[in-house]
């Protein structure tokens, strides 16, 4: 897991989106409001999908139009099987990480965390 979290507010243009990306070395963000709460999640693919190739401006659109709302999480206490299983099950590449009791978020994890600490758990995470 990434801990902290790189995250974005809804009205984060995607040009600095992908700007923190980039700097980052990272391929998503976890999008929370002013309280911390997960709100969606954007990456590359989105930005491509949804922006490059509608031709649309990355200065004026906004995160908050085209991330993936209510995304896919697991809590600190989920095992990695259990985000291996989830990123399997949905063909996503990455899990905001939330605490069991707040439900803030505390991290993230990606298919590339996972073959690194889990080896094993590649056919599960990718569904080979």
């Amino acid at each position: 897991m990434s801990s902290p979290p790189i995250t974005v507010t809804p009205d984060t243009t995607v040009y600095r989106a992908a700007i923190v990306m980039s700097d980052n070395n990272i391929g998503s963000l976890i999008v929370v409001d002013n309280g911390g709460n997960l709100l969606g999640i954007i990456t590359e693919r989105d930005i491509v999908r949804k922006v490059v190739a509608r031709a649309l401006d990355p200065r004026e659109v906004t995160v908050g139009e085209v991330m993936t709302r209510n995304p896919y999480y697991v809590t600190s206490d989920d095992s990695i099987v259990r985000a291996a299983e989830l990123m399997g099950e949905h063909g996503i590449g990455h899990l905001p990480v939330l605490d069991p009791e707040t439900l803030k978020v505390v991290g993230m994890i990606s298919k590339r965390d996972i073959v690194r600490i889990a080896p094993d758990l590649i056919a599960t995470t990718y569904r080979l």
